[in-house]
């Protein structure tokens, strides 16, 4: 009966080791707020209303490309382009990164047409940015 019960979860460790990466849940354009968190760390940040476009890679199976950009007086502004990867153990696609000495991890998570994400700094987590975003279509990135 253990050697059963030690099969069976190693079976069901394995798959989901395994278990496929839920890009289409990612993929596509996102409209939403960025929002500025009221911390010392982010005086000089300003809040807005973003762009997400993210994209497949399809010969890295848990990677995207985001190209982010920002609405302002109604034109589309690109703000920069980052990689995420999926944590499958965390159910969220992350990047960390490093801008000069601004050290920080962005992470979204999504449920279904509705995502959530923040921008922390590393290694203290602070966190400075907080998003809302929904699914968009291309014609629909304009309108109020």
């Amino acid at each position: 009966m253990l050697a059963a019960l030690t099969l069976l979860l190693a079976v069901d460790t394995a798959a989901a080791l395994t278990a496929p990466v839920p890009k289409a849940e990612i993929l596509g354009l996102w409209k939403g707020h960025s929002i500025c968190a009221k911390v010392e760390a982010a005086e000089f940040c300003r809040d807005e209303t973003v762009v997400y476009n993210f994209v497949d890679i399809p010969e890295q199976p848990t990677t995207v490309s985001l190209k982010s950009a920002k609405i302002i007086d109604g034109t589309v502004q690109p703000t920069y382009a980052i990689y995420l990867n999926y944590r499958p153990d965390e159910r969220r696609w992350t990047s960390e990164f490093t801008h000069g000495s601004t050290h920080g991890l962005w992470s979204y998570v999504i449920k279904g047409d509705e995502m959530t994400g923040t921008l922390v700094l590393l290694p203290e987590l602070t966190v400075v940015r907080n998003v809302t975003a929904k699914r968009t279509t291309r014609d629909q990135v304009l309108a109020p």
